[in-house]
């Protein structure tokens, strides 16, 4: 339940017959206090002509429809079938709700109630009217004034309002211009509500204040919990939002993804040109023993050379298939390489696409391996035209399309636009986990890096098949066995995957099984139902927790606006425009108004003998009165 903070809205108490109504209204020049009232109908003038005062019965008077159409039966100047209150002395015609009902005669005036309906046993109102049934009481209307929890927040406007929680300034940074705001906590005046800039705390936004919240942190308007989940320490049973397990939880979509915790395979692809020099040589020869003494137990190795050793020094050789080697055989391989010939780079990555070097037709687990190419050079092919950059990146791109990373190992001779476009293409570029590339002379680094290998064999992120029902409500279940906290993994709409957070990851990386299942359960969708609003100054109703406001507190009159937050503008207003209402033609207006020159509805000219209050009123331009009178009758010239 969100915290209601339209400064606007204003509540009043109207006492009828011992009863006590909600009605409001709004004026955004004034407090919000409480503003007892006489009630709606107190500024109707009853004494408007003492004679007819006799009229003012507990009904609404004979209807309109079986009076004289241009008789005057209330003497006030207008004929029957214009006359919003017939029966009624009403010259000013005043209409406050515009239903077509004038307020001397209306049994709701504050109220658009054109039809008029009452029940017997509804109170009477200080005119002696029996109230209508759309102001009198029965009528559901909001309590702004129960505060249960004494937090000093009324319960409609209270994200908790059984708890204790009065609205704090989130973050502690009162703003200078906020009088009530005072080290965090808002301390409102009573007539005064709510304080500007002051929330009650509601971390997730769901509309459920962080008090009385079963999921604080997580959005579960609905605070769904199964009673078989554990209570968190203040008490509260966890909601199936952040509960560690889904327990009597509907699950409506899983998906299942497996892993095998076994060794990758990594093809090395070296280069031997003049350029990279004994020096640059040396670096990489040292690097290399260094990552086949750490790492030759985990890591299956292929070996490859640019130029190839003899001949052809614009073609590239392949020494090792792909295999577990101990690393004094692996040292022992490259321990007499000399550095001589061309950099037959573009030439050296599409033997290892077009040859598949990566693969080992007699393993029974190659589809699942994690595979990867460490290159090491120092500069850009020199072989012809085929040695362009954009050729070599391309070639790396479609390695890295057969799941293939590249890992770029250089000498401080390299490019390095050069060497950033070709790490990106092969996937291990800087934006990515890997970090970019490395340098030959950095052996440790290039040992952590294929030390890391046999990880990415368990992925930490998952792409659903489909958005889930409820993002809030997904559970990962291992082997069968256990499940993550809900905090060790989030759900990211924009790309539906799931992804774990890295201690998660490290820990599920870690752990001393072959095989590795992941099952994600998601939750059914919230059965969460929109409340409709209740009428007459429901100030707040929730729509799963999405709150709605009502931009004033009043009875609905006929204006354009959802006075009563019914959530029907102009709900029991004319489908006709009443008079001296906006119009284009006549058949816009009610009845037998029509629509003048200026665009409103009008009562058209009288005819010779009916009453009337000026010359304009009649046909002819002839208002005969006595010396006096305020009433005449129309007559000809």
């Amino acid at each position: 339940m969100h915290f209601l903070t339209k400064s606007h809205l204003l509540v009043g108490l109207l006492f009828i017959g011992g009863l006590v109504v909600v009605s409001g209204c709004s004026d955004n020049d004034s407090n919000n206090g409480i503003d007892i009232d006489a009630g709606p109908t107190s500024d109707i003038d009853v004494d408007a002509d003492p004679d007819t005062d006799a009229d003012i019965v507990d009904d609404t008077g004979p209807d309109a429809d079986d009076l004289d159409p241009w008789g005057d039966e209330s003497g006030d100047g207008i004929p029957n079938r214009f006359d919003n209150c017939p029966d009624h002395y009403n010259p000013d015609q005043q209409d406050r709700a515009g239903d077509g009902v004038g307020d001397v005669c209306d049994n709701c005036p504050d109220h658009a109630n054109p039809d008029q309906e009452y029940s017997e046993d509804n109170p009477v109102d200080e005119r002696g009217i029996i109230m209508g049934d759309a102001c009198a009481p029965g009528v559901t209307y909001a309590d702004a004034i129960t505060d249960s929890s004494g937090d000093g927040v009324p319960d409609i406007m209270d994200n908790c309002p059984e708890d204790q929680n009065p609205p704090l300034e989130v973050g502690c940074d009162c703003p200078p211009d906020d009088t009530y705001c005072d080290e965090c906590t808002c301390t409102c005046p009573d007539d005064i509500y709510p304080c500007s800039d002051c929330e009650q705390l509601d971390s997730s936004g769901d509309g459920v204040g962080d008090a009385c919240d079963n999921c604080p942190d997580h959005y579960n308007p609905n605070q769904t919990a199964s009673p078989d989940n554990p209570d968190d320490d203040r008490g509260i049973t966890m909601g199936d939002a952040c509960a560690p397990e889904p327990n009597d939880s509907q699950i409506c979509q899983t998906q299942e993804f497996e892993f095998y915790n076994i060794k990758p395979n990594l093809y090395v692809a070296l280069d031997l040109s003049g350029s990279i020099g004994e020096s640059g040589l040396g670096l990489a020869l040292d690097a290399l023993d260094l990552v086949a003494e750490e790492v030759a137990d985990e890591v299956r190795f292929g070996l490859g050379v640019f130029p190839q050793l003899s001949g052809g020094s614009c073609e590239a050789g392949h020494l090792l298939d792909i295999s577990e080697y101990p690393a004094s055989e692996l040292k022992s391989t490259w321990e007499d390489f000399i550095s001589a010939g061309h950099t037959p780079l573009y030439a050296s990555v599409t033997d290892i696409r077009d040859n598949n070097r990566l693969d080992d037709d007699d393993d029974d687990f190659d589809d699942e391996r994690v595979k990867a190419v460490l290159l090491v050079t120092d500069t850009l092919g020199n072989c012809s035209g085929e040695d362009s950059q954009q050729n070599v990146i391309n070639a790396l791109g479609d390695l890295y399309d057969q799941g293939i990373l590249t890992f770029l190992a250089v000498s401080g001779l390299y490019s390095g636009q050069d060497i950033d476009a070709f790490a990106n293409a092969g996937g291990t570029g800087e934006e990515t986990e890997h970090g970019g590339p490395l340098h030959i002379g950095d052996a440790d680094g290039l040992v952590e890096a294929m030390s890391n290998l046999p990880d990415l064999a368990v992925s930490c992120s998952y792409t659903l098949d489909s958005a889930p029902e409820d993002k809030n409500r997904i559970w990962i279940e291992v082997n069968n066995d256990y499940y993550l906290d809900t905090d060790d993994y989030d759900y990211e709409a924009e790309d539906n995957t799931v992804t774990l957070s890295d201690d998660a990851c490290d820990a599920l990386r870690d752990s001393d099984v072959d095989e590795i299942q992941i099952e994600i359960k998601m939750g059914c969708a919230s059965q969460c139902e929109v409340e409709e609003p209740q009428g007459l100054c429901d100030l707040w109703y929730e729509t799963c927790g999405e709150e709605e406001l009502c931009d004033s507190c009043e009875p609905e009159v006929c204006d354009g606006t959802d006075n009563n937050c019914s959530g029907t503008v102009d709900d029991g207003c004319p489908d006709c425009a009443i008079f001296t209402a906006p119009c284009a033609v006549n058949s816009d207006c009610c009845d037998s108004f029509v629509c003048n020159s200026a665009g409103h509805c009008d009562r058209p000219c009288y005819p010779d003998g009916t009453a009337c209050r000026s010359n304009s009123d009649c046909c002819n331009q002839t208002c005969a009165k006595e010396s006096g009178d305020e009433v005449g009758l129309c007559a000809g010239p």
